[in-house]
């Protein structure tokens, strides 16, 4: 059973035997896990080294080495950010354009 399109074609035959792949590696992968690994300890949160009792990350922490890396970027763009929906479906627009004119220009 094949479905003809104009960009090529679509067997779900292929896609039942790539799903099947698929779960196959994932349970081989599986169980090549250790089997020594007990509920307990294992899953308390670890912190620099510490063991810490109700630990909590927040997204400034796990994000501040991107931040840091590109913060003169960062500060640019913080210069276009308004708060106000018009400004963004404005930049929404000009980008559409350019990417229309690109496409036409293009093509």
């Amino acid at each position: 059973m094949t479905l003809l399109t104009g960009y090529g074609f679509w067997s779900p035959l292929v896609w039942l035997a790539g799903a099947a792949g698929a779960t196959f590696l994932a349970l081989l992968l599986w169980s090549r896990g250790r089997r020594d690994y007990r509920r307990g300890e294992g899953e308390l949160p670890f912190l620099s080294g510490e063991k810490a009792e109700g630990a909590h990350v927040g997204a400034g922490h796990l994000y501040w080495g991107f931040v840091e890396g590109l913060r003169p970027y960062v500060e640019r763009l913080r210069a276009f950010h308004t708060g106000f929906l018009g400004d963004y479906v404005a930049w929404l627009v000009v980008v559409l354009a350019l990417v229309f004119l690109i496409v036409l220009v293009g093509g």
